[in-house]
């Protein structure tokens, strides 16, 4: 009740949430739904704000529940409004076969290795009539020279192309990047590699995000002037701007093994430190008349620069916001409950974009938060440091620890890992990255005075060496990571459920909320135990949609052997991508990968002919096409899987086997595929085209 009545935010927030939420899983345009929530607000603010009415609400029961009411329906409202696809105007109305379009770059483009990925706002379409004005995003993919390279956020293009759908989920378990996309208002695709297109030479984006883009690029060049280079510039700039286009996997996944990834993300440790630094340049104006006013703006605007110059990740829009309303409340001498200034963070935020809600970072970054605040205080009373340097060693773990308890569930819902040393990352990365930021900083404003600026980037480039060494000798260590967790989102709640009730029963000292943790631990251990069940019993088959590959997975119950290709079987970060969170989620914990034949309980695998349990399976590829023997009778299989383009026809195929299904995988070409699939249907042939419609999942009884 006392944070309620500190916080009234933070009850407040909660239906509005809620509104947003239910807007994104059940959507619906509802004529009069804005009416109602213009009508409930004038009643609410004429009950608050007129006191001749004379009705006593703050202690009534209706009026909380009107109050509620009004937030979840205009959140719900907020939501729908904020969904493009719903303009009448959106592009994709009218974008119908091959089109001209007007767009702009809506953001700074990502670097890949053949081709330039970027959004775009669609802002005409050439139809017979003339040019029509739309509106709506669209991700785009153009070839990299030297015409592309030059192409800046705000620059308009021209062009012909195709726009088609976002592919949804291709294989079970993968990430869903349609949905992704969805959350950020993308909703179709286009290649243009081999259209030409036209740079208008117009810069037409927002002012302050084309100076900050263009300050990012100053200051990146910065780092290269100063011979920053390899793994120190990619994290360097990582860290320090929010630019993770030279991050490679290897990197990505040491800081990820040992739980120290959020330092690459721009966050709150980030905007502090520019706090800290501008607060302290700034010190001069607290000694003039007025001059916390002057400061405190100056302050926000710097914050809010800095935010931009990053890439307004969720996280640094947090935490800039929750800064703002600290130096706000700071300069009118005015005292801030931090839940309260969470929740007026928040507020704005999900006010702007209510997509926020469901980015993974935007969830961490408030949950971590949140730890910090109410856990790390606990936790930091059971010792007492006697000097200064355990001080500071013991703050480290407190709020490592704080952070890790609040965090770990979301973690091993979306990435199923654990590090086992996050403390000890912790000790290192946080000092060391505290030290790179203000060294950083320093270079960046020392720039022009070059012996100065060497001093400072070789300092600089030796602390992120000295990052970098750390992150990855500790992921060398034994049991560094635990990995293949997989929990529901039911049982993600469940473990937030336990911990909240642990806190509870000891910081209150009440038995009511032992008993609520152990309703929560069985009804955990309940749906564990029935997870388990259900995996014990599994028997399928699985053709993944993987790009110019073949794989078949063959699962019997918590063991599966992967027949695939030996390039894809040797690739690390295809198989975490495509298959292994499948793997995962299906509890499987004895895997095989295999490029030829087999025998292994249910499953035999000699040349072309496959048998599980009572499925029979042929293989026909390019190689086994050339070699193979037409039978007098055809065999009868149950699948018949056509892999790596081999030049028959169906008819040819049908004299050697009958299937009662055709499949082909995705190493086949669109063309051939396409040309088979047009004589199957002549054939009155049952197929499957895991090209076309995601991966091939057969369950088998």
């Amino acid at each position: 009740m006392e944070l309620w009545n500190q916080a009234p935010l933070v009850r407040l927030i909660i239906p509005f949430i809620a509104g947003i939420i239910t807007a994104i899983y059940f959507p619906n345009q509802f004529a009069f739904l804005s009416a109602i929530v213009a009508a409930l607000v004038f009643i609410i603010a004429s009950i608050v704000l007129i006191p001749k009415l004379s009705i006593a609400y703050r202690n009534m029961w209706w009026f909380g529940l009107v109050l509620n009411i009004t937030l979840f329906a205009m959140a719900y409202q907020l939501t729908i409004f904020k969904t493009e696809k719903y303009n009448t105007d959106h592009f994709s109305k009218l974008a119908t076969g091959n089109v001209t379009v007007h767009a702009r770059l809506a953001q700074s483009y990502i670097e890949k290795e053949k081709s330039l990925k970027m959004v775009l706002e669609v802002l005409e379409i050439k139809t017979p009539s003339g040019w029509i004005a739309t509106s709506g995003k669209t991700m785009a993919y153009i070839k990299k020279n030297e015409q592309a390279l030059q192409l800046k956020y705000g620059d308009e293009l021209v062009f012909n192309s195709v726009f088609n759908e976002i592919p949804g989920i291709q294989n079970p378990g993968e990430f869903d990047y349609k949905r992704f996309l969805a959350f950020h208002n993308v909703f179709q695709q286009t290649s243009i590699n081999n259209n030409p297109w036209l740079n208008l030479r117009i810069n037409s984006g927002n002012k302050i995000l084309s100076c900050s883009y263009a300050m990012r690029d100053r200051l990146l060049s910065v780092l290269t002037a100063e011979h920053v280079k390899g793994d120190e510039f990619a994290v360097g700039a990582a860290l320090l701007l929010g630019y993770s286009d030279k991050l490679d996997a290897e990197i990505i996944s040491a800081y990820s093994s040992t739980g120290a990834l959020h330092v690459l993300s721009v966050s709150g440790l980030h905007v502090a430190i520019v706090y800290i630094v501008f607060n302290w340049l700034l010190f001069f104006l607290d000694k003039i008349k007025h001059g916390n006013i002057i400061k405190a703006i100056i302050l926000i605007l710097m914050l809010w620069f800095y935010s931009a110059l990053t890439g307004l990740s969720p996280s640094v829009l947090r935490a800039a916001a929750m800064f703002s309303f600290i130096i706000i409340a700071k300069a009118f001498n005015r005292y801030t409950n931090i839940y309260n200034t969470l929740a007026a963070s928040a507020f704005l935020l999900l006010a702007i974009n209510p997509y926020l809600v469901m980015d993974v970072g935007f969830q961490l970054s408030y949950i971590a938060v949140i730890g910090i605040v109410y856990i790390q205080p606990k936790l930091n009373v059971l010792y007492e440091p006697g000097n200064w340097l355990m001080e500071q060693v013991w703050t480290i773990t407190s709020v490592s620890i704080a952070a890790q308890i609040a965090t770990f569930p979301l973690g091993l819902h979306y990435f199923h890992q654990f590090p086992n040393y996050f403390l000890i990352s912790n000790f290192i990365v946080i000092p060391v990255s505290t030290v790179i930021m203000y060294a950083g900083i320093a270079l960046f404003l020392f720039s022009k005075i070059s012996f100065l600026a060497a001093y400072i980037a070789l300092g600089f480039s030796w602390s992120v060496w000295l990052l970098n060494a750390s992150v990855k000798w500790i992921e060398k260590w034994p049991y560094a990571l635990i990995e293949g967790i997989s929990i529901t989102v039911t049982e993600t709640i469940l473990i937030y459920g336990i911990i909240v009730f642990l806190f509870y029963y000891f910081t209150k000292k009440q038995f009511k909320y032992l008993v609520y943790v152990f309703c929560a631990a069985v009804l955990l251990i309940i749906s564990q135990l029935t997870e388990q069940q259900e995996q014990f019993r599994q028997k399928k088959i699985i053709v993944y949609n993987i790009p110019k590959t073949s794989a078949i997975d063959f699962v019997d119950a918590k063991s599966n052997v992967l027949l695939t290709d030996s390039a894809f079987a040797q690739n690390e970060s295809g198989l975490l991508f495509h298959v292994k969170h499948n793997w995962w989620d299906l509890g499987l914990s004895n895997s095989k990968i295999i490029t030829g034949n087999i025998k292994i309980n249910a499953l035999e695998i000699a040349g072309n002919a496959i048998q599980f349990n009572n499925k029979r399976m042929a293989i026909i590829n390019a190689a086994l096409e050339e070699s193979g023997e037409q039978a007098i009778i055809p065999i009868e299989v149950d699948y018949l899987l056509i892999s790596g383009n081999p030049t028959l026809k169906m008819e040819e195929a049908l004299k050697r086997y009958r299937p009662k299904k055709i499949i082909f995988d995705s190493s086949n070409s669109l063309y051939h595929v396409t040309k088979w699939k047009t004589e199957c249907m002549a054939l009155s042939q049952k197929y499957y085209s895991v090209m076309d419609s995601g991966a091939f999942v057969e369950e088998i009884y």
